[in-house]
């Protein structure tokens, strides 16, 4: 048995025992994270267990299609017996819903990150997963749970969403194959995408587009970034989910090997998002600030000050040298 195969042993275990089981993502929520809060919170309910999905920031009006997304709550005063954390790299990417997680007695951490902090008592960790999608397929297989075409759309929607639409390097065989899995139960695949991955809103294009024209460049042009204000996403009528995408725009410039997004919060913080080429990581910045992710996908929160900005900015160029 591998360390994966017993890990998610651990965590079956401890989901069967239980009555009332807390699900919940990381702050600014993405198509992974959700994918798999909303897939793992399905297949549990059909356990006969009571069920509370958990989200900061709720659900992006993009990720309101996915079923079960009407469920998520962003704060309870209840106790569960097991919390379980998706696509979290660290307890700080929790964000509000931490305290909530922290009560029950039994805590499980599901993520891919290669620069992440553990948390969970229960750890099903696995690096080489393209999406947590994956992970949390084969925990649902480990449930004896039926795959349903609601499990699988978000299952999916995991995937696509972690691998760029099957265009980064993270994907491996076993990515395909569950995909396979999953689109035998029915999921018309390019509807997903679409709606999933490629569809914008009008604020999003506009703010996306405005944001790439400000774009700034370090002197040698591998460093590229952008701010977006509070005043910005008012403008726009947008909201911080609706520039995800752009520190992927930045990147795909000539010459660019590490992006940044500063997205200023309500709370005058910045959240970054970090992009780099083959062979640089950025993760290990991301980590310096309390966040984490993959080597050339991470995301931290910094003050929300030029001089934080610039710090971050000035270890960014050190990646490049």
């Amino acid at each position: 048995m591998t360390g994966l195969e017993e890990s998610i042993k651990k965590a079956v275990q401890a989901v069967r025992k239980a009555r009332r089981v807390i699900v919940a993502c990381h702050v600014n929520p993405d198509g992974d994270t959700l994918g798999c809060q909303l897939a793992l919170g399905l297949a549990i309910i059909l356990l006969g267990k009571k069920v509370i999905l958990l989200s900061q920031d709720g659900v992006p009006t993009r990720f309101q299609f996915l079923p079960g997304s009407e469920l998520v709550l962003s704060e309870t005063d209840e106790t569960a017996d097991v919390s379980i954390a998706v696509d979290c790299g660290s307890a700080k990417q929790l964000g509000t819903v931490k305290t909530a997680f922290f009560r029950s007695k039994a805590t499980i951490q599901i993520d891919h990150h290669d620069f992440g902090q553990s948390f969970g008592k229960i750890q099903v960790l696995e690096n080489e997963a393209a999406a947590v999608g994956e992970i949390v397929y084969e925990f649902i297989k480990a449930l004896k749970v039926e795959v349903t075409p609601a499990i699988a759309t978000c299952l999916l929607t995991s995937i696509i969403v972690d691998t760029g639409s099957f265009r980064f390097s993270n994907i491996r065989p076993k990515t395909f194959q569950i995909c396979s899995d999953l689109l035998k139960k029915g999921v018309e695949l390019q509807h997903l995408i679409e709606e999933s991955y490629w569809k914008k809103s009008r604020a999003m294009a506009r703010l996306s587009g405005w944001c790439v024209s400000q774009t700034e460049f370090s002197k040698d042009g591998k460093v590229a970034w952008a701010t977006v204000y509070q005043k910005d996403f008012r403008n726009f009528g947008a909201t911080l989910p609706d520039v995800d995408a752009v520190a992927d725009d930045l990147r795909s410039i000539e010459g660019v090997k590490v992006a940044a997004i500063f997205r200023e919060t309500e709370r005058k913080s910045f959240r970054v998002s970090l992009r780099s080429s083959y062979g640089i990581n950025v993760a290990q910045v991301a980590q310096t600030h309390g966040g984490g992710g993959h080597h050339n996908s991470a995301g931290c929160a910094i003050g929300g000050t030029e001089k934080a900005k610039s710090k971050l900015l000035a270890e960014l160029e050190t990646l490049v040298i």
